[in-house]
């Protein structure tokens, strides 16, 4: 085969992917009915899968019978074989195919288990495939991206201040294409698509991190362990919160992505991730510390003429992308100062969920609970928060591994963002928390056994799928 029949022509390729787009709508409307999409003034409806499904084979047929050598068949094969070379595009299809299948088994969770409609936080649509993102806070961050936000003068009851508004307002931007603000629309149906674009955020999200995961690993722990490393993180059991309508995947792609640039001193692209992390999470300001403790370690490629020309202009620019995530926090501190009177308000707000500082008294407690009662009648009697316990043990058991492979500002990475949690609730949502703790997995990834790792992902994945049963039908992993 020759090298202009292995690349076909860019008109060729567009047809091709005018093709494949209309079979996917084919399937999505089979599958889930037709959608309306809001283009600024004009409005397209679809509606009709057959109508797709001629333009499709109307595309094929021209284009083959222009351009037969490299039929659109032996190209899709070609783009699901990664011929054992690993690609940013393997790992990002890769990332997105364990995303969709955490939603397809929440679906069957909920079809099949069940769930206590009294355990239901929020419903906006009848429809079990509809209303599949409506779950927990999911809600919180729809509501903002449709309403904005409101402060009810207090800060003992919940309230949507508490929430950090990156997400958000990328829901509300991927939310009018989505036709979630057309005219007429009830509240509940501009809910559904609001949850719905966010989860595509997520996707999207995630499958990016994915790419800039196995880039950075590459750089830390060597390209034999970084594909490794992903497939580890992707089948976390509580990954299950990157398919839904939460910050996970933006914060995940915010941190590794500054942390990536930072290291290799591109301080503009850093500066513009940490900002993201900082509006997107409150614990984002603290990527601060960590990328504050990367100056003390090798940060890539430098030339030494270049170290000793601009070595202030340097540390200065090092330190404004540095200060960026906490920045971010200050930013929205501001506004919240504007609106209730506090400037830290969503801290303050956090109570309202169970979040107080208490130190150690939980992990007395939990301590005085297995010498009194015993370790299988603690799990028997609180399961989900031994399900968190776990995630917990686990980030704390591999923080050494972690400061061997890595280094200390990978496993300040991981305290900043474990200890605070734990001393202010405990176990509380402690498994979706180590679920962005990436270093973990590197580390793992490096310190195991080639022959363990395809054992530990099945093992990993199986009880990912035990958190998405559990997460889909209402039950209080989160």
């Amino acid at each position: 085969m020759t090298e202009s029949d292995s690349t076909p022509p860019l008109w060729v390729r567009a047809a091709d992917a005018i093709a494949v787009a209309c079979l996917v709508l084919t399937l999505f409307v089979f599958l889930f009915g037709g959608f309306v999409v809001h283009l600024g003034s004009t409005i397209f409806r679809v509606h009709a899968p057959a109508r797709l499904l001629f333009i499709a084979a109307a595309f094929i047929a021209v284009r083959h019978s222009a351009h037969p050598s490299v039929p659109l068949h032996r190209r899709l094969r070609r783009g699901l074989q990664s011929n054992g070379q690993t690609s940013g595009v393997s790992i990002a299809r890769t990332a997105l195919a364990s995303r969709i299948a955490v939603l397809v088994v929440g679906y069957f969770a909920v079809i099949t288990i069940g769930f206590d409609p009294k355990m239901v936080g929020v419903t906006v649509s009848p429809d079990a495939a509809t209303n599949l993102p409506a779950r927990f806070d999911a809600g919180w961050y729809a509501g903002i991206a449709l309403e904005g936000y409101s402060f009810q003068g207090r800060f003992d009851r919940q309230q949507n201040v508490a929430f950090f508004p990156a997400f958000p307002l990328l829901m509300r931007a991927a939310g009018y294409p989505l036709g979630a603000f057309g005219p007429g629309l009830p509240k509940d149906s501009r809910m559904a698509r609001l949850l719905w674009a966010g989860v595509i955020i997520s996707l999207v999200a995630f499958a990016w991190a994915a790419i800039y995961l196995w880039r950075l690993a590459r750089d830390t722990i060597g390209e034999a362990h970084a594909s490794d490393a992903v497939a580890l993180f992707a089948a976390y059991p509580f990954a299950v919160f990157f398919s839904a309508p939460y910050t996970e995947s933006l914060f995940l792609l915010g941190a590794v992505a500054a942390i990536y640039h930072f290291r290799r001193q591109e301080f503009v692209q850093a500066a513009a991730w940490g900002l993201l992390v900082g509006l997107t999470r409150p614990n984002g300001c603290f990527l601060s510390i960590v990328l504050a403790c990367l100056l003390v370690q090798p940060l890539g490629p430098l030339r030494s003429r270049d170290i000793t020309k601009s070595r202030n202009h340097q540390i200065v620019k090092s330190l404004v992308a540095a200060s960026a995530p906490g920045l971010g926090m200050l930013i929205y501190s501001t506004y919240v100062h504007h609106l209730t009177g506090a400037w830290f308000g969503w801290a303050r707000l956090h109570e309202a969920w169970g979040r107080s500082y208490e130190g150690l008294a939980p992990v007395a407690r939990a301590y005085g609970w297995i010498t009194d009662e015993g370790l299988l009648h603690v799990v028997e009697g609180v399961p989900y928060d031994t399900l968190n316990s776990l995630g917990l043990i686990f980030a704390l058991v591999m923080l050494w591994p972690v400061i061997r492979r890595l280094g200390v500002a990978y496993a300040a990475f991981v305290l900043v963002n474990v200890i605070p949690p734990m001393l202010a609730g405990g176990v509380l949502s402690m498994g979706r928390i180590t679920a962005t703790l990436f270093p973990l997995c590197f580390a793992l990834a490096a310190s195991i056994s080639p022959r363990a790792v395809t054992p530990l992902i099945t093992a990993f994945a199986i009880g990912q799928g035990l958190a998405a049963a559990l997460f889909f039908t209402w039950r209080p992993l989160f």
